[in-house]
C-alpha cells in the first residue's frame, strides 16, 4: 500500500486512475487522491481528462465492432462506481461518483450538495440551461459545469468545456465563473468562456467582466465587450486582445463554426471536439493550408466533403477514424 501511495502522491494521474479502477482501493488511498485533486489544477485537470474518456465510452454505438467492448465496460463501470463511491465516501465523507472526476467543488464544501445543480453535455452535444435568476448558460459539446446560487453571490464551476452566458442583472448578488486558478465576474453582460485543461479563453460579446487571479476576485483585471483575454495556466499569462469578428465566440449556439484563412491542423482540432470519430491529418505538407469555411458543427462528414472540395486533400474514412493526406492529383 505504501508504494501505492507514494505514485499517487509523486505520480502522474495515470496511477490514480488505476487505483480507482482496481478492487482494492483502500481509505488512504482514496483519501490521497482527493487531496491532490484538490491542491494540484493540473493534476485535477489531467484526471477529468482520463475519466472523462471513460464515461464517454457509454455513449458509443451503432458500430457493431465495438457493442461487445461497450456492454463489458458498462457492468464493469457499475461495478467500478459503487467501489469508488464507497471508498471516497469513508476517506471524505462525500460521495462521488467517477462522473464527477473528483473535483472538490471549492464554491460550498458543505457535506450536503443538495442545492448544487449539475449539467454535462456528451461529445456533439450542446444544451441550454434556464437557471433561477432569468439566466441563461449555454454548454459547448462536452462540457460539465455545476451551479451553486445558495450564498449570496451566483456562483458557477465551469468543470471543463466551453459555455455562453447571458446574465440577468442584480447588483445584489454577483455572477461568477470560477475556472479553478482564475474567476470571470460579470459586470451586465453576455460572455464565452472555454476551459481546457492548460488554456483558459473569455470573449466578451456585450457588457464587460472582471477577471480575477483567484474566486475571490483579487487582481482584477477588466475586460470590455469585443475583447478576448487568453490565460496560459503553465506560464501563468493573462493576453488580451480584438478579434476582427466575434463570430466564433457566440455563433456555435447555433450549431455553426466559421473559419476565415485559418491553418487546417487548427481546423481539424475544432471539428475534433464535436466528433468521437476522430479526424487525423497524416501528412505534413497539407497541415499549414489556408481554410475558409463555415461549418454546421452537427455535419462533420459534409464539412470534411467541403474541405476536399476546396483543397488540394482527399479524405479516407476508416470505421474508427478519418485520415487527410494530399491529394494525387488523379
Amino acid at each position: 500500500m505504501l508504494k501505492n501511495l507514494q505514485e499517487i502522491m509523486n505520480g502522474g494521474a495515470e496511477h490514480a486512475l488505476h487505483r480507482l479502477w482496481s478492487d482494492q482501493l483502500s481509505e488512504p488511498e482514496a483519501a490521497a487522491i482527493q487531496a491532490r485533486a484538490t491542491g494540484d489544477p493540473k493534476y485535477r485537470d489531467d484526471l477529468d481528462g482520463l475519466l472523462a474518456v471513460f464515461d464517454s465510452i457509454e455513449g458509443l454505438d451503432g458500430d457493431p465492432a465495438v457493442e461487445e467492448v461497450i456492454r463489458d465496460y458498462q457492468r464493469l463501470l457499475h461495478k467500478r462506481r459503487s467501489i469508488v463511491r464507497v471508498a471516497l465516501g469513508m476517506a471524505a465523507g462525500l460521495l462521488l461518483a467517477v462522473s464527477a472526476t473528483l473535483t472538490v467543488f471549492s464554491i460550498s464544501r458543505a457535506p450536503d450538495d443538495g442545492h448544487l445543480q449539475k449539467h454535462f453535455t456528451r461529445v456533439g452535444e450542446q444544451r441550454t440551461i434556464e437557471l433561477d435568476d432569468g439566466s441563461v448558460v449555454t454548454l459547448n459539446t462536452a462540457g460539465q459545469l455545476v451551479v451553486d446560487y445558495s450564498g449570496p453571490m451566483r456562483r458557477i464551476l465551469l468543470e471543463r468545456g466551453e459555455a455562453y452566458f447571458e446574465v440577468a442583472e442584480d447588483p445584489a448578488r454577483p455572477f461568477t465563473v470560477d475556472l479553478g486558478l482564475r474567476s470571470v465576474t460579470a459586470v451586465g453582460t453576455e460572455f464565452n468562456v472555454r476551459k481546457d485543461p492548460q488554456h483558459y479563453q473569455v470573449a466578451v460579446i456585450e457588457g464587460a467582466v472582471a477577471i480575477g487571479e483567484f474566486a475571490d476576485g483579487a487582481a482584477q483585471h477588466r475586460l470590455e465587450a469585443g475583447w478576448v483575454g487568453e490565460f496560459d495556466v503553465q506560464r501563468n499569462l493573462l493576453n488580451a486582445f480584438q478579434p476582427e469578428s466575434m463570430d466564433r465566440y457566440a455563433g456555435w449556439r447555433n450549431g455553426m463554426v466559421s473559419f476565415s484563412r485559418e491553418p487546417l491542423y487548427q481546423v481539424v482540432q475544432e471539428l475534433n471536439r464535436y466528433t468521437r470519430k476522430k479526424i487525423l491529418i497524416e501528412d505534413t505538407t497539407v497541415m499549414d493550408l489556408s481554410v475558409y469555411i463555415i461549418v454546421n458543427i452537427h455535419e462533420i462528414d459534409a464539412a470534411l466533403d467541403g474541405l476536399e472540395g476546396l483543397l488540394p486533400i482527399e479524405i479516407t474514412r476508416h470505421y474508427d477514424r478519418t485520415v487527410i493526406t494530399g491529394s494525387t492529383g488523379d
